[in-house]
């Protein structure tokens, strides 16, 4: 029986405190997201023995007055300080949608490095493969403007880009999430062992699904990539596809 592990404070939101799960599901945000896009599948997961652990970022929501580390690797490092005793105590997974994607690829190298078990899988959601970055300048960098057109891409009906004042209030945070992903680069060593799923959405114009087939360039493990109707916020309107691909992958006999 894996040992109990309570989620650890502020680096986690949702999260069922000291459970013993047959797999622990680490939930990584996209850029300017926080823990709430997985809050609802915390119980929901949790019949099938999945114990989901929302991260929760420096910069959003309960933590949005704190500053996101300053590159993936300062991220990773306090990550695993945070999640080490949890990925030792049970066997788990890595869900990272958009600049989550890139955060739990740079997790799996980083567990690696530090000796601590490998994800049983890996789900990278509507996130650009590293190895394939946008043609375009760096978004991160780009004058408001464009900047919040940008934005538009990724999703066309954010409340942000009609409200100028809270879009202001943003901006810093989600130039800081876009500069994150933006800038890393996986380590140039040998490719994870673990399984891929990979996730995309069959309308996602800024992640189109013709990119995703190159994450298998990170993994020796088996490999598969699934479409979902919607576009880039697909967890949103997929969202029950998605929990029940989740759920087929890590505990098959529970998928339903």
């Amino acid at each position: 029986m894996p040992e109990p592990v309570a989620p650890p404070g502020r680096w986690t939101r949702f999260a069922l405190p000291a459970s013993a799960p047959r797999v622990r599901l680490i939930c990584l945000p996209c850029a300017g997201g926080g823990a709430t896009a997985y809050r609802s599948w915390v119980r929901e997961l949790a019949g099938a023995g999945v114990d989901v652990w929302p991260v929760q970022l420096p910069g959003r929501e309960n933590r949005f007055e704190e500053d996101l580390p300053g590159s993936m690797e300062d991220l990773v490092e306090e990550l695993l300080d945070q999640l080490g005793p949890a990925l030792r105590a049970a066997p788990y997974a890595l869900f990272g949608h958009s600049m989550g994607a890139s955060i739990a690829l740079a997790l799996a190298f980083g567990a690696r490095a530090r000796g601590l078990p490998a994800p049983v899988r890996l789900f990278p959601s509507a996130g650009r493969p590293p190895n394939r970055p946008d043609p375009d300048p760096p978004a991160h960098s780009l004058p408001k403007a464009a900047f919040a057109e940008r934005l538009r891409a990724y999703d066309a009906g954010s409340f942000l880009l009609r409200e100028p004042e809270l879009l202001e209030m943003f901006l810093p945070k989600l130039r800081g999430d876009f500069a994150l992903f933006e800038n890393y680069r996986p380590p140039d060593e040998e490719p994870l062992d673990c399984p891929f799923t990979v996730l995309g959405g069959l309308d996602d114009a800024s992640v189109p699904a013709a990119l995703l087939p190159a994450w298998a360039d990170y993994t020796r493990g088996a490999f598969e990539v699934r479409l979902v109707a919607g576009g880039h916020l697909f967890l949103d309107s997929a969202r029950d596809a998605v929990v029940r691909l989740v759920r087929g992958r890590l505990v098959p006999e529970a998928a339903g």
